[in-house]
């Protein structure tokens, strides 16, 4: 799951996570670097800002789209950190983001367990408000897994045309569609914060729940995250889902029915990410168990 500016506040929030931190806040040309994922990480930047810089080899072109989606979030009135610029760091492209202060739900649950039911409501709260948003000029949600779909090196060619036809059928939809959300993408402080935009798309709210459904479900944490947490993420997973989508579906707004369609395709695209091959190993499974279930 994702970085983030606030990373490194788990690390005061327990005295024994303080030795990790000491070795995760590694400096590069002075600034240290706070947070760490598989394609970019954030470094402390000027006063009340922070740098999210992609990894070598990271084409400029995709700092240049998620500072498009961000902006364009930021001026629907979602609370998110604003995008300020594109900056080039060596050979490497970022975004300046404003600085979103306070700690991720997911290090909150992580500190206090017991907060985990109120905190899966919240989470579906926030998700709701999100969907409740028209939004234009993001990239189309079926286009973008279409997209994915088609590039997989795990999926025969009968297989992703079988995918793609299924996909194709489900209901469209114009609203703002997060495409990462999850507990280490909220931050809670003073506001509360949606962050990381850089797979926000425009389309149908039950492909947006499919994705955080899959991602809590199957996801791995980033390298680096300390070993208790990793632990107790593995044992709280199921309880955030089921909580998150009682409140979710609870609300009248979607049914399971209507989530569970988006499993298959929001698996199949996931497969193009950069994750580990356990993690691929079990979305292939759930893929062709959908598709010898004939649910494509």
């Amino acid at each position: 799951m994702r970085y983030n500016e606030t990373a490194s506040r788990t690390c005061l929030s327990v005295r024994k996570r303080e030795r990790a931190a000491e070795r995760s806040c590694v400096h590069m040309g002075g600034s240290p670097v706070v947070a760490a994922g598989r394609t970019a990480e954030v470094l402390a930047y000027q006063p009340g800002q922070v740098l999210k810089l992609y990894r070598e080899g990271m084409p400029r072109g995709m700092a240049e789209e998620e500072y498009q989606i961000s902006l364009k979030v930021y001026n629907t009135g979602v609370t998110t950190p604003r995008p300020i610029r594109i900056v080039e760091h060596g050979t490497r492209f970022g975004v300046v983001y404003e600085q979103a202060s306070g700690m991720t739900m997911l290090q909150a649950i992580s500190v206090n367990p017991d907060m985990l039911h109120e905190e899966a409501a919240r989470m579906a709260r926030l998700h709701q408000e999100l969907h409740a948003r028209d939004i234009y000029g993001l990239p189309e949600q079926k286009a973008v897994l279409k997209n994915r779909i088609q590039h997989s090196p795990f999926l025969a060619e009968v297989e992703k045309e079988r995918i793609i036809a299924y996909l194709l059928q489900l209901p469209e939809g114009s609203k703002l569609c997060h495409g990462d959300f999850h507990p280490d993408n909220i931050i809670l402080g003073e506001q509360e914060w949606v962050i990381d935009w850089m797979t926000g798309t425009r389309g149908n709210p039950a492909g947006d729940v499919a994705r955080t459904v899959v991602l809590i479900q199957m996801g791995t944490m980033p390298e680096g995250t300390p070993e208790e947490i990793v632990k107790q993420f593995a044992r709280m997973r199921e309880e955030i889902v089921k909580e998150y989508a009682r409140h979710y579906i609870g609300s009248g707004s979607l049914s399971q029915e209507e989530v569970d369609a988006w499993r298959l395709p929001i698996a199949a695209a996931r497969l193009t990410e950069w994750i580990p091959d356990a993690e691929k190993a079990g979305l292939l499974a759930l893929v062709r168990e959908a598709l010898d279930g004939s649910v494509a």
